[in-house]
């Protein structure tokens, strides 16, 4: 690769989930990547969960296995965290975990915070939850702004967001108007968006500053070389277009659960060994 670079790259505790935090950032400190994206999850750091001692201490336990964080990314697709959600009190509570992790994000040093738009019941007509995420998202881009942080918005299906594909994605960015969202782009789903990487890439009209990779097809988030996609065509695009923003490894997958190390470590040396090529 002629632009992207080794030091891009970012492991995560994303298939950490049946082990402790200490097991996980061990791991990641033996891998060898100095950098990683911060998944806010039970058992390790749950917004739900935790208070600023917490904070705290996670910072210490960061520093302790030389361990930086530039993206935080609290869970909020197996929890009920909606920040579209048509009961007021649910919406209410969504918004208060993310200005709680625009918040721990930005005291870790996280440059990006991942959000999803939130969605709507499926009986519903999307425009009124896609009209409650432009609001909520509102109030989080104020947050996010006055804490430095950019915020990065994911595509999914209905079931998880309002934002299907990078084009819906532009269009609440500038319904929004707030500089501090922005784009992001993760291999994985891209097939559920119906998208390939240099049409995500185009769609984004600039916007692009995350990408989360991951093999899949036909299940996701895998290793890297377990799955069908062509993880080093996608990169060659995003290299073509002088791409400088993090390339996190989010390896989530079941089969994956008692072997978490060997899958973030397998998946960071092959990802380093397609940007050799």
């Amino acid at each position: 690769m002629k632009n992207l670079k080794e030091s891009q790259i970012l492991t995560s505790n994303y298939p950490y989930g049946r082990y402790s935090l200490d097991y996980a950032l061990e791991s990641l400190q033996r891998i060898g990547g100095d950098t990683i994206e911060f998944y806010a999850c039970f058992p390790h750091f749950h917004i739900d969960d935790v208070e600023y001692s917490d904070l705290k201490a996670l910072k210490k336990k960061l520093k302790d296995h030389n361990l930086s964080v530039e993206c935080f990314t609290p869970e909020q697709c197996l929890y009920p965290v909606n920040i579209a959600a048509k009961n007021v009190n649910a919406r209410k509570r969504s918004l208060e975990v993310f200005k709680k992790s625009i918040l721990y994000g930005a005291e870790l040093g996280a440059e990006y915070v991942v959000v999803l738009a939130g969605y709507g019941t499926l009986d519903e007509n999307e425009r009124h939850a896609w009209a409650r995420s432009v609001e909520s998202l509102g109030i989080l881009g104020d947050a996010a702004a006055g804490c430095g942080v950019t915020l990065t918005l994911e595509t999914s299906p209905r079931e998880y967001t309002t934002t299907h594909n990078s084009k819906d994605v532009v269009r609440m960015i500038k319904e929004v108007g707030s500089p501090a969202i922005k784009g992001m782009i993760d291999t994985a789903t891209l097939g559920y968006s119906g998208e390939t990487m240099k049409r995500a890439i185009e769609d984004l009209e600039g916007n692009l500053r995350h990408v989360h990779i991951a093999d899949g097809v036909p299940n996701g988030h895998l290793i890297l070389g377990e799955g069908n996609l062509d993880i080093l065509e996608m990169l060659r695009e995003l290299d073509d277009i002088g791409y400088e923003g993090p390339l996190s490894l989010e390896i989530l997958n079941d089969k994956y659960m008692r072997n978490p190390h060997q899958a973030m470590e397998v998946s960071f040396q092959r990802l380093k060994e397609y940007m050799n090529i």
